[in-house]
């Protein structure tokens, strides 16, 4: 009986040429997979930042809190103390530490790799408080200065964004949380 015979070198180049086309068709989908894992877990974070926003409004009269945007050039002028409903603003980890946020739930990941000019403005977050809704009724916020002039309109939570990337690190885009605690994703 003959053995039967193994592979001949062709057959073998062969088949590494074919691994190899593949290989090379796979490579960009592994980055864009990665890339919307990292979106993917910037919602998530987004979305425990909107559940400790939603936990300060119930425990503080059903107001958004006085968030400093940019702690290192303060927007807010420090409290004085003399007039007592005067409340201080304060970055976002003072404010929602209590709430369960964590610095690392602060970091949007497609952030965290790249040059991370953002620690400039604030080292503890990646992301962007909107001082739109300070001090806010949360039922029925107020938006000063709309479209059709400069008046005051009260506007659904639900269309108000209250926290978004400090930049589009996700193809450009902005993930965005919603005065009602939803999250949007880049499309």
């Amino acid at each position: 009986m003959k053995k039967p015979a193994g592979f001949t070198l062709i057959e073998l180049l062969a088949v590494i040429a074919i691994i190899g086309m593949l290989a090379t068709m796979l490579v960009p989908q592994i980055g864009k997979f990665q890339e919307r894992a990292q979106s993917v877990v910037c919602m998530n974070n987004l979305r425990q930042i909107g559940i400790g926003v939603l936990g300060y409004v119930g425990d503080n009269n059903n107001e958004y809190p006085v968030i400093e945007p940019n702690p290192q050039n303060p927007v807010y002028p420090p409290a004085m103390g003399d007039d007592p409903t005067e409340i201080e603003a304060k970055p976002l980890l003072a404010v929602l530490e209590p709430y369960g946020i964590t610095e690392s739930v602060l970091k949007c990941p497609a952030d965290i790799k790249g040059p991370n000019y953002f620690a400039k403005i604030d080292p503890h977050t990646s992301y962007q408080w909107r001082v739109v809704l300070d001090s806010e009724n949360a039922n029925a916020p107020k938006i000063y200065g709309g479209r059709r002039g400069y008046g005051v309109r009260i506007v659904k939570p639900s269309r108000v964004t209250i926290c978004t990337d400090y930049e589009g690190v996700h193809s450009g885009r902005l993930n965005r949380l919603y005065a009602d605690g939803h999250v949007s994703k880049p499309n």
